[in-house]
C-alpha cells in the first residue's frame, strides 16, 4: 500500500513540477490548461495531496525526496500564482 501511495505522491508531484518546465511538442500547454482551467486554486489542493500522500509512503529517502519535490512543485506554482495576481495589475 505504501508504494501505491508513492507513485501517486510522485506523479502529483511531476504534474506541479511539469507546470514550471518548458517540455516539447505543446504538451505543457495541455497539462497546463488541464491543472489550472478549473480553478486557479486547483494546484494547491493537488499538491497537499501529493505532501499527504508523500508522508505516508514509503519510508527512507524516497519519502524525503518526494516530500521535499511537491514543496518545490507548490513554491514554484505559488511564484507563478503570485505574479499572475498580483504582478500583472495595471496601476
Amino acid at each position: 500500500m505504501r508504494v501505491i501511495f508513492s507513485v501517486i505522491s510522485a506523479i502529483i508531484c511531476l504534474s506541479l513540477i511539469s507546470l514550471l518546465n518548458k517540455m516539447p511538442f505543446r504538451l505543457e500547454e495541455k497539462i497546463f490548461n488541464l491543472i489550472v482551467a478549473p480553478n486557479l486554486y486547483l494546484p494547491f489542493g493537488i499538491g497537499v495531496l501529493g505532501l499527504l500522500f508523500a508522508l505516508f509512503g514509503v519510508k527512507g529517502y524516497i519519502r524525503l525526496t518526494l516530500f521535499g519535490l511537491n514543496i518545490i512543485g507548490l513554491i514554484g506554482y505559488l511564484v507563478i500564482f503570485l505574479m499572475a495576481t498580483v504582478g500583472f495589475q495595471e496601476p
